[in-house]
């Protein structure tokens, strides 16, 4: 058989392989995130207006440790919305370095709860109940998140698992600032149950469904 035989006979298959697949053009994942980032911000800045910022909030602004927690929350929402932007192209653009940044500081975040709650005497169970807090997240998140998954169907994420964790992260650092923003109470332990546990629940759940939202 002639090379130009094999030539065609391979093209043809390829062709054949190929038929189903829908065409894409490749887009920046920078622009992709930087639209995500400032739209969920806008309407953050807006649920938080709603809802009525913190009496104390000028007084915590003096608060070393309440401006640690919130620089800690806008590094794991930035590293965590960008990681996912890279995750929505396919084997995450030969970048597979950046999950470690999100999950890094996410372990920082969890050490950072711990510790305080340590420091607190795990507070009295009465801040451990699920109150409005936990609602207002629900407010400040549903959005972003479905945004945000959106986003990422749009691509072609060989990594769903990464790539919804990647968001969770994202989203949840976005609530947990939203919230920090709005509740006056400083017990880690409402923090948590309220704050944070809601939300990573629900994106448990989402995690399940992972591989069929993201599929090609």
């Amino acid at each position: 058989m002639s090379t130009d035989n094999k030539k065609m006979k391979t093209d043809d298959l390829i062709g054949q392989l190929c038929g189903e697949l829908t065409p894409t053009s490749p887009r920046c994942p920078y622009r992709r995130v930087a639209v995500w980032f400032v739209a969920s911000v806008v309407y953050l800045g807006f649920v938080v207006w709603y809802l009525g910022i913190r009496p104390d909030f000028q007084e915590r602004l003096h608060d070393t440790l309440f401006l640690y927690e919130l620089m800690l929350g806008s590094a794991l929402l930035m590293s965590a919305s960008l990681a996912s932007s890279w995750l929505s192209f396919p084997d995450c653009m030969q970048r597979n370095w950046m999950k470690i940044v999100p999950v890094t500081l996410f372990g920082s975040f969890v050490l950072w709860i711990v510790a305080r709650s340590i420091a607190e005497g795990m507070t009295p169970m009465a801040t451990l109940h699920i109150g409005h807090c936990a609602h207002e997240g629900i407010l400040m998140e549903i959005i972003p998140i479905i945004a945000l998954v959106i986003i990422t169907m749009r691509g072609r994420t060989t990594h769903p698992y990464w790539a919804m964790a990647m968001n969770i992260l994202a989203v949840s650092s976005l609530g947990w600032i939203g919230l920090r923003l709005t509740c006056s109470m400083d017990e880690m332990g409402h923090s948590f149950i309220n704050h944070l546990l809601p939300f990573a629940i629900i994106g448990a759940g989402l995690g399940f469904f992972a591989r069929k939202l993201f599929k090609w």
